[in-house]
């Protein structure tokens, strides 16, 4: 199945409309300088998450984010769309609008976190969907065991929510959250992750779910944030958000969907052109999350 076929008929028009949508989009208060850090932490994520879909938070979940609260305004969504590219860093969201087009024009809240460290993959997503620093979620360098404390799948679960991940067979999206009473498909490329995805909103039985995409990562790591090649990856992550936008709203129309373009860290560039991440720097700390409900 290839993923990009999804994208005739009906498709195509409402992805072709996005570009030339206006949105009223709320930017929370993040860092304009190169030197200095995002003043909101990435573990208030979990806990609004909870809070707009109605249901208690995990228990180790620090205080709900109040930016994402307050474009909610009371609303409560009955689905969870949470896509997860890897790496974007919020300074490459900016240096390079053009390559978000559908994300910016689709979102409706831009909120900027200061990720935790190490900023590495399993770590940020560790705090991501507990809502935990990573002395409480367990996972303090690049590893990936389970883990063990209350998540936001755990929370869904609880409240009668079927819940799955989609994601690579050997990334950290698709190990830390298993041993879970829920559904996980896990794939050896890109392609057949988002062919997945696409096929699970067709069939319309998950409340929430959590999509991998770890392309600009992986070959950010092999020729520089800002390469041509990398750069493609992250125009790719854009134009896939966008499609599953187009689906969710054709097909969950009887469901008020909160989606999310939602990374676990940043990058920067080191020695030969490569790049890489990990350390306390803004480059690698600040990341930019927009969300939308459909």
């Amino acid at each position: 199945m290839n993923f990009w076929e999804l994208k005739t008929g009906n498709y195509s028009s409402i992805c072709s409309g996005i570009l030339n949508k206006t949105n009223l989009r709320i930017t929370a208060k993040e860092s304009m300088m190169d030197s200095t850090y995002n003043e909101t932490s990435l573990d208030s994520l979990c806990a609004a998450l909870a809070a707009a879909m109605g249901i208690d938070p995990p228990e180790h979940a620090a205080p709900a984010n109040e930016a994402l609260l307050a474009y909610l305004n009371g609303r409560k969504a009955d689905r969870l769309f949470l896509f997860n590219p890897d790496a974007i860093a919020q300074w490459i969201y900016r240096k390079y609008p053009q390559l978000f087009t559908e994300v910016r024009n689709i979102g409706e809240l831009e909120l900027p976190f200061r990720t935790v460290m190490p900023s590495v993959t399993p770590v940020c997503f560790g705090t991501f969907y507990t809502g935990a620093q990573p002395e409480v979620h367990g996972i303090r360098k690049y590893e990936k065991p389970v883990i063990r404390i209350d998540t936001l799948f755990d929370a869904m679960l609880r409240a009668g929510k079927k819940c799955v991940i989609v994601a690579l067979k050997r990334c950290s999206m698709g190990n830390i959250f298993l041993e879970r009473d829920m559904d996980y498909y896990l794939y050896d490329s890109i392609d057949e992750v988002n062919a997945k995805a696409a096929q699970l909103i067709l069939e319309d039985r998950h409340d929430m779910m959590a999509v991998y995409n770890g392309n600009y990562d992986s070959v950010m790591h092999k020729t520089g944030p800002e390469s041509l090649e990398a750069l493609s990856e992250a125009r790719a992550n854009s134009h896939t958000f966008a499609t599953y936008y187009a689906m969710i709203r054709e097909h969950w129309k009887e469901h008020q969907t909160l989606m999310g373009f939602a990374m676990d860290h940043g990058c920067h560039e080191i020695d030969g052109n490569c790049g890489s991440h990990g350390l306390d720097m803004p480059e690698d700390i600040n990341i930019l999350h927009t969300y939308v409900m459909v």
